[in-house]
């Protein structure tokens, strides 16, 4: 993990470098535990092993290290879903195959990961900093997913594949963003539930890409025309 990040003060020495990876890996370790608000940089450069005084020699603060500690997280989460990119182009045939696979994939990541992301999702709302990182990284790793339904757009019976795959592809995000809590609104659910979950914005998703020509969008626009 030695992406280049603005908010980190560079240095030459590799002891400096190991030791503030260290202290990344303990924050991430304690977001998945509890809030960003509940953890104390003490608590942080005790788990860490690293004192307080290295740790301000890298990053002005907490709000520094919460933007240091997302470039970093993210930057491997991007390489999880290019792995599992990967793993389901190989794997899967047809949009049948496809869809329940990104489905799943992008539903397990965000469940594995629900701690830390939940803690950039809060401090978003006030930090434009996390915001733009955050958008950039689910722009790009949706991207590789959409990009695995669009292998099959022969089977896509929606007039506009593209869009359907980008309107499918957020509100399956959004479903399972907010059922796990990343919203700070609805709590998490049960492991059962959870999986019905994800069959069911799999059937969706699937039911939605394969509808026929004479498409709800279509009727939309009937009445909308009607109504002028």
């Amino acid at each position: 993990m030695h992406a280049i990040d603005p908010h980190v003060r560079p240095t030459k020495q590799d002891r400096s470098q190991r030791s503030f990876e260290r202290i990344v890996e303990a924050t991430i370790g304690l977001l998945r535990e509890r809030s960003y608000e509940d953890i104390r940089l003490a608590e942080i450069c005790e788990r860490s092993g690293v004192s307080t005084g290295a740790l301000y020699g890298r990053v002005g603060g907490k709000d520094d290290l919460l933007r240091a500690v997302q470039v970093r997280f993210l930057a491997e989460l991007a390489l999880r879903f290019e792995a599992h990119a990967v793993r389901i182009a190989r794997g899967s045939h047809g949009l049948a195959d496809t869809v329940p696979a990104v489905v799943g994939a992008l539903g397990n990541l965000l469940d594995e990961n629900a701690g830390v992301l939940r803690a950039f999702m809060r401090a978003s709302a006030t930090d434009p900093a996390i915001e733009e990182v955050g958008k950039r990284s689910a722009q790009q790793n949706h991207a590789r997913f959409s990009a695995l339904l669009m292998r099959h757009v022969d089977e896509i019976r929606h007039p506009q594949p593209e869009r359907a795959v980008a309107s499918g592809m957020l509100l399956v995000y959004s479903a399972q963003a907010r059922s796990l809590g990343l919203d700070n609104v609805s709590g998490q659910l049960g492991a059962a539930e959870w999986q019905a979950l994800l069959r069911d914005l799999s059937d969706m998703m699937l039911a939605y890409l394969t509808f026929g020509q004479a498409s709800t969008h279509q009727i939309y626009n009937q009445h909308s025309n009607s109504n002028d």
